[in-house]
């Protein structure tokens, strides 16, 4: 009889929990899932050094997404992310584009969905939520840059979901995400999981809408939020207000208070999307900019 493995250790402690997801959903099996889990371990030194118990939950979510870890797939993947508040390393499941698409399928809300970027060069006319637009496009020609992202559901023979976001919007929430270095790599491939994401939420419901939305919170829960964009847009509305009050040290409180991340994604240009006016009468991130500094300078004065 051959010893067990740490690896095979840990692995093997998430079985319980695996098996009474997995028989529910019946999408995955845990003979497969355990394997593909042990020989992402064994190929990647980093993956390894992850805490037992993320290595577990991970694997665990494999059955509640209902994706396997069968890289010949690629839907779904083992990511080791160094978690900086607890200095140590955690492993995620990471769930593809493609798998997000297969999870979409699975729940039998909709026949297919499809996701497309639109670039300067093409054309698109929106018919509506109802309708597929249209959208002409040269595919082996230069297109330009993105100007927005679509995606059409099919729900039935005759029917059809649309959704729509302009890039600006996609810039937003790349801004908000927690992984950039992903987003920079495949910018185009992200903010079809993200219109995707967010139609999903209009889809019809069935017995297993669960494992999509399942998907979506394990998505947000590595990547960011479905819609990381509310947050900012509360914080835009408290600072314009108190600019609207005139109250100059509150806006610096506020301002100061938000982290280099928020902070870059609130001064994005007004013809971008950004919610600050920068030039002529009530320039407000002027006010902002002057209002922060005054603010940075007064509690350094009081905490000399």
């Amino acid at each position: 009889m051959t010893d067990i493995t740490p690896f095979e250790n840990t692995i093997m402690q998430a079985m319980p929990q695996f098996r009474r997801i997995a028989d529910e959903n019946k999408l995955v099996r845990w003979e497969e899932e355990s394997q593909f889990a042990l020989q992402s371990l064994q190929k990647n030194a980093t993956l390894a050094c992850c805490t037992p118990s993320s290595i577990q939950n991970a694997i665990i979510n494999t059955a509640a997404v209902g994706l396997t870890l069968n890289p010949a797939d690629g839907y779904a993947y083992l990511v080791p992310e160094y978690n900086k508040d607890l200095k140590l390393r955690e492993c995620q499941l990471r769930i593809s584009f493609k798998g997000l698409v297969k999870a979409a399928t699975d729940t039998g809300a909709i026949q297919w969905v499809k996701a497309e970027i639109v670039k300067d060069a093409d054309t698109f006319t929106w018919h509506g939520v109802d309708k597929m637009p249209t959208h002409d496009m040269q595919p082996f020609s230069e297109r330009g840059n993105p100007v927005g992202v679509y995606c059409v559901a099919k729900v039935s023979d005759t029917e059809y979901l649309c959704d729509v976001m302009a890039w600006p919007e996609v810039l937003k929430i790349q801004g908000c995400a927690k992984t950039q270095s992903v987003w920079n790599a495949w910018p185009e491939e992200m903010a079809k999981k993200a219109i995707i994401k967010r139609a999903a939420k209009q889809w019809p419901k069935t017995q297993k809408s669960s494992v999509l939305h399942k998907a979506v919170d394990v998505i947000n829960e590595a990547e960011g939020s479905a819609d990381p964009m509310a947050e900012m847009e509360r914080i835009a509305d408290e600072i314009l207000g108190l600019i609207e009050a005139g109250d100059y040290m509150g806006v610096g409180q506020v301002w100061c208070e938000l982290s280099q991340q928020e902070q870059s994604v609130l001064w994005t240009a007004k013809t971008k999307g950004g919610w600050f006016t920068s030039s002529g009468h009530g320039n407000e991130k002027d006010f902002i900019r002057k209002a922060s500094s005054d603010y940075r300078k007064a509690n350094s004065e009081d905490t000399a």
